[in-house]
């Protein structure tokens, strides 16, 4: 299994300093604590910058425009008063702050203000959170060997102190590293260690930060059930703590889970909410990967319209974050910090030599003028090709979901025509019926019933197939063929059958249309499989009445009841399933297809006060359409 870094488990610790202070006992009872201290504490000194930097924590994962305004004053403080330990832990924590808003440049910037300080405090400690952060940085160029090696050095340097947060915070840095090298064993490894030591610690956040990591992990996996099981939890206590962004990442791996269910509903839902605090945070790199996501749960969900709006902001806010020139300064900045002790060291020789190589010196900046150009042309070229790519791509997608329309509209003429065939089918089933009982008669002799019958089956024919071409006919209509079906059937029943057929007077018989004969199947299965069996008083009772909008009919009969009439039906020796069931369920799919407002069937054995069967109940409930 190939592991891809998981941006939104990443995100949750570029806290790095903010989230594990260099406090070991920090938790959340202290922030809070803290907090008020810091309200009430009016001195301007090294104490109150220390409150400054620890209220910070507070913010990160709730507020980043608060939390940068507090490091603001902090570091002013520390300039004004020339604290230099409160300076160094405030840019440390700048760069924190800057990783989880994508201001990489900044962030760069911060670190290396940041190590100066430090390796003139010899502050060791201060410089492996520092490292963490240029880590998280190096994992975002994809140059993850360099995050990895700046980590496990920091595991050595922490090798006395098995149980210290600042530990906990570099397991989870490495375990985002070995993700991104699709290392699974040691970034489960790494996770459950920054867990243990987190619930050593009494620690909620981080231990949630573990658990919304492992839930990453196992959707990666594809084990989606699973991963909800520490996401869940996870979302649950960060809102209870009120941390904002940690909320929002959550909500955005719920939502990817959710999709791996095919539970776009609760995908949508998710996904939506994380959007709408990545924008209040202004987390855009977040944002777009929101968006992204969001594309693909729409475009599972055949909403093509939302999938195109979700896929055009995604290709806005891409062109405004991390662009090639970014990434060009982050990597300047690096390498102007790493080669800057040497410079320091020349610096001395260069100012002696410096009369005897101005020739020297004028032909360098014109070389670097020159390479600085070409290579401002070269990034312009591969930004511009890296449009024209995103646009093709756009262009490609908006063809599919255009051939992806026309392949639904051809399914649904074939299913329109498929519907009128199985009509076509159901025509001389009921034909075949009649006139078997037509031939009965004959048989038996019974001249004048015979003719009677045929009379009105002829009658019934004539509206049937008047009708047969029409989608919809009036409930007047539906009821005029219902009589006659059931005169016939009275007559072959002779005097031990009876039927009711009424209507409520709010129904308007001529205005309101419904599909045609949708009532006659059910009406035919009353007498066939429920009172063909009864000996006498078998009845029939039709009611149509409007509900909600709908034409409700009810069919109640007081045969023998289902459970017997299957009995019946197992004994004999045709044991096929007859063609008006299969035809009319089929009809009733292709009916319903596509359709908001479906037709319904619910059908309910009745009992007597014995609990013994006294016949069966069928409702259908049909919108209906005014013509």
């Amino acid at each position: 299994m190939k592991l891809r870094p998981i941006s939104y488990i990443l995100l949750f610790l570029t806290s790095g300093q903010l989230i594990f202070s260099q406090n070991p006992t920090i938790n959340e009872k202290f922030i809070d604590s803290t907090y008020q201290v810091t309200l009430n504490y009016t001195e301007e000194d090294s104490v109150k910058v220390e409150l400054l930097n620890k209220l910070s924590a507070k913010y990160v994962t709730e507020d980043l425009e608060k939390a940068d305004s507090i490091l603001l004053l902090a570091r002013k403080i520390s300039e004004k008063i020339e604290y230099q330990q409160g300076l160094a832990n405030t840019y440390t924590n700048f760069s924190s702050l800057f990783v989880r808003k994508g201001e990489y440049d900044k962030a760069v910037d911060a670190i290396n203000q940041a190590k100066i300080i430090q390796a003139k405090l010899n502050d060791d400690e201060g410089i492996i959170y520092a490292n963490q952060n240029l880590a998280r940085i190096y994992i975002d160029l994809n140059e993850l060997e360099k995050a990895r090696e700046i980590l496990e050095e920091n595991n050595e340097l922490l090798s006395n102190e098995p149980n210290s947060n600042l530990k906990a915070s570099n397991h989870f840095y490495l375990a985002n590293t070995y993700s991104a090298l699709n290392k699974v064993d040691k970034t489960i490894e790494n996770y459950l260690a920054a867990r243990s030591i987190a619930e050593h610690n009494n620690f909620q956040t981080g231990i949630n930060i573990a658990n919304a990591s492992l839930g990453g992990i196992e959707i990666e996996r594809r084990n989606f059930n699973k991963a909800l099981e520490y996401l869940l939890p996870a979302l649950k206590s960060f809102q209870q703590m009120g941390q904002t962004v940690n909320v929002a990442y959550s909500y955005q791996s719920l939502a990817k889970a959710y999709l791996g269910l095919e539970n776009t509903s609760s995908a949508i839902a998710y996904i939506d909410k994380a959007i709408e605090i990545f924008k209040d945070q202004e987390l855009y790199k977040n944002l777009k990967d929101a968006y992204d996501l969001k594309t693909q749960i729409s475009l599972k969900d055949k909403n093509y319209t939302e999938a195109m709006e979700a896929l055009q902001l995604k290709y806005a806010i891409q062109d405004s974050i991390l662009s090639i020139e970014k990434t060009k300064a982050i990597k300047e900045y690096q390498i102007k910090y790493e080669t800057e002790k040497t410079e320091r060291e020349k610096e001395a020789a260069l100012k002696t030599a410096q009369l005897n190589a101005l020739e020297r010196d004028r032909n360098q900046k014109l070389f670097i003028g020159t390479a600085i150009i070409a290579g401002l042309l070269i990034l312009s070229g591969i930004f511009l090709y890296s449009r024209f790519r995103e646009k093709k791509k756009a262009e490609l997608i908006t063809m599919e979901l255009k051939e992806t329309q026309k392949r639904l509209a051809l399914e649904m003429q074939y299913r329109q025509s498929e519907l009128k065939a199985l009509k076509a089918q159901m025509d001389p089933h009921f034909i075949f019926n009649a006139l078997n009982s037509i031939q009965e008669y004959i048989i038996l002799n019974q001249k004048n019933l015979a003719s009677d019958y045929l009379g009105k089956f002829a009658g019934l024919m004539r509206k049937y197939l008047h009708h047969s071409d029409k989608g919809l006919i009036s409930i007047r209509e539906e009821i005029d063929c219902l009589n006659i079906y059931l005169e016939l059937e009275e007559v072959r029943f002779e005097e031990s059958f009876k039927y009711d057929i009424t209507v409520d007077k709010a129904v308007n018989q001529e205005l309101y249309h419904i599909p045609t004969m949708i009532v006659q199947p059910y009406v035919e299965n009353a007498l066939k499989h429920g009172l063909l069996h009864k000996k006498e008083d078998r009845k029939l009772t039709i009611t149509i009445q409007q509900v909600n909008n709908k034409i409700e009919c009810i069919i109640v009969d007081n045969g023998i009841g289902r459970e017997k009439a299957a009995q019946l039906k197992k004994n004999r020796l045709d044991k096929h399933q007859s063609f008006a069931t299969q035809a009319t369920e089929s009809r009733l799919e292709l009916l319903n297809y596509g359709k908001e407002q479906k037709i319904g069937v619910s059908t309910v054995d009745l009992y007597d006060e014995d609990k013994n069967a006294s016949g069966t109940k069928v409702t259908l409930t049909i919108p209906y359409f005014k013509k």
